[in-house]
């Protein structure tokens, strides 16, 4: 199989099929996306790529097949029990990145592979995090990660249900990338979405039973001054922005900021207490 073959069989299974074929030759053939244009006319191993195009068909996704995904720079392990790092995720961490200091105690709610929070470690002064998930396997995966990078020490793992957590105001900082998507909206997501795990998708009839609970009852886990990060859905920002500037107006928080993500579409919300 030939570069352009293998971008045609990808072509009937993404429509983004250039990247995914840079992305397979680089993980999967230890290929360097600069060196393609030095290798189109040859054969590529199709033991490995066949394996990958029959997975990719079924709805796989790519990242699963892969078993690893790049956030902020960084590489980190992924599987069926995680959601996938996104670029507009990195929103959320960068403007985290710009308050967060050394000393801190920070949590990552629904953290998933634990990109976020493990981020904020490798990237900034940061010398510990609590990272919690309701998923014995999504947290097992984060452990992975903070393994992988050396991190572990600085980790603190709960395998729990955020709403059953003691809300004991400690918190200087709070990111959370929760599931947000109507629990009608599920089946309507392509197979790859749908192929990530219920569990990381699923936010009520709403989409936003868990950001709801943390911009009320979860103000409870920050500390005086302490701030908070939350991820939503694109079509989510008007139904936010009325519900904070209640809450403001009721004296619960001092203010709060809504982020844009790459596609200027409203992405996150930047809650100080």
């Amino acid at each position: 199989m030939k570069y352009n073959q293998l971008i045609e069989a990808l072509a009937e299974i993404t429509s983004d099929e250039v990247s995914e074929a840079s992305s397979i030759l680089e993980y999967c053939l230890d290929i360097k996306p600069s060196k393609i244009p030095l290798i189109k006319d040859k054969d590529l191993d199709e033991k490995v790529l066949l394996p990958i195009l029959a997975s990719r068909k079924t709805g796989t996704p790519l990242q699963y097949i892969i078993g690893k995904w790049e956030f902020m720079g960084n590489e980190f392990i992924v599987n069926e029990n995680c959601l996938i790092p996104r670029p507009d995720t990195e929103i959320l961490c960068e403007k985290a990145l710009q308050i967060v200091k050394k000393g801190d105690n920070v949590a990552d709610f629904c953290t998933g592979s634990g990109c976020i929070g493990l981020s904020l470690l490798l990237h900034s002064s940061l010398d510990k995090i609590t990272l919690v998930d309701i998923s014995k396997g999504a947290l097992e995966v984060a452990t992975q990660n903070a393994k992988k990078h050396g991190l572990e020490n600085k980790c603190t793992f709960i395998q729990d249900d955020i709403r059953n957590l003691p809300r004991e105001g400690k918190y200087d900082l709070i990111v959370s990338n929760p599931p947000y998507i109507p629990t009608r909206d599920i089946d309507t997501l392509s197979k790859e979405v749908q192929a990530e795990p219920r569990l990381a998708l699923d936010g009520g009839k709403t989409g936003l039973d868990i950001v709801d609970f943390l911009i009320t009852e979860g103000l409870d886990f920050l500390a005086p001054q302490g701030k908070m990060l939350i991820e939503f859905g694109y079509d989510q920002g008007e139904i936010l922005d009325t519900s904070l500037a209640k809450i403001k107006n009721e004296g619960k928080i001092k203010d709060y900021q809504i982020l844009y993500d790459y596609g200027k579409n409203p992405r996150c919300l930047f809650i100080q207490k």
